[in-house]
């Protein structure tokens, strides 16, 4: 029996490739469909990306990673380490998140998430399927920003 230890999902939004690119990297947007975190990175290949939380008022630290790939409104590749996910903070516990867009028609366009690899980390199977039930959750949120923002921008 093969081990599924990525995440694969596939999606289309009814809005263009820059809209999608805005809700995925702007902080304010973020936090509208990933559980209140904000993104934060100066989007520079090899530079830092970490995801905060607002906690009375403080900044948490939530996850973070280093930026691998970066071609706006088109794909981005990360690294990625949720701090509260009991693994220790080394090269080894880092996944890889990659997401690419690519507009179908005019208005339409598909995204596709890639993550993983968990092979070799504790429960590495576990960990894909609840990873993949939170991603499922984040690109629904995603979506329907994605969506409004399309409306309000062809108001």
């Amino acid at each position: 029996m093969e081990r599924d230890t990525t995440v694969k999902l596939t999606m289309l939004v009814d809005a263009e490739p820059s809209v999608i690119w805005r809700a995925l990297t702007d902080p304010q947007l973020t936090k509208l469909y990933m559980e209140g975190w904000q993104v934060r990175s100066t989007w520079k290949v090899g530079a830092p990306v970490t995801w905060v939380e607002q906690v009375d008022g403080e900044e948490v630290p939530r996850a973070k990673g280093t930026l691998m790939a970066w071609i706006p409104n088109y794909r981005m590749r990360y690294t990625r380490l949720v701090l509260d996910g009991k693994l220790p903070d080394e090269p080894a516990s880092f996944t890889t998140v990659d997401i690419s867009l690519e507009e179908v028609s005019p208005g339409r366009t598909r995204l596709e998430l890639w993550h993983g690899d968990f092979a070799g980390l504790p429960h590495d199977v576990r960990r894909a399927r609840a990873t993949g039930r939170a991603w499922v959750e984040s690109l629904v949120g995603l979506k329907r920003v994605a969506e409004e923002g399309e409306e309000r921008l062809a108001a």
